[in-house]
């Protein structure tokens, strides 16, 4: 998880979105970010971590091959 966070960074990218466990992701600086939404999955498990100054916000959706089945 570092290094993808580490690659990550080191091609731009102004963070990373995911669906997991927040046990796990959160010692890796990922949180809920209260402004950001993927609908249909629980609140405390999708996360996000900002690799710039403000967070993300906004409704995200993932391609279908990567749908939350509730």
């Amino acid at each position: 998880m570092r290094e993808a966070l580490r690659l990550l960074r080191e091609r731009g990218a102004s963070g990373c979105v995911l669906l997991g466990d927040p046990g796990f992701y959160g010692r890796f600086g990922v949180r809920v970010e209260p402004g950001l939404v993927l609908r249909g999955v629980p609140l405390g498990y999708f996360q996000a971590i900002s690799f710039g100054s403000s967070p993300p916000r906004g409704t995200v959706a993932y391609p279908e091959a990567f749908a939350a089945k509730g």
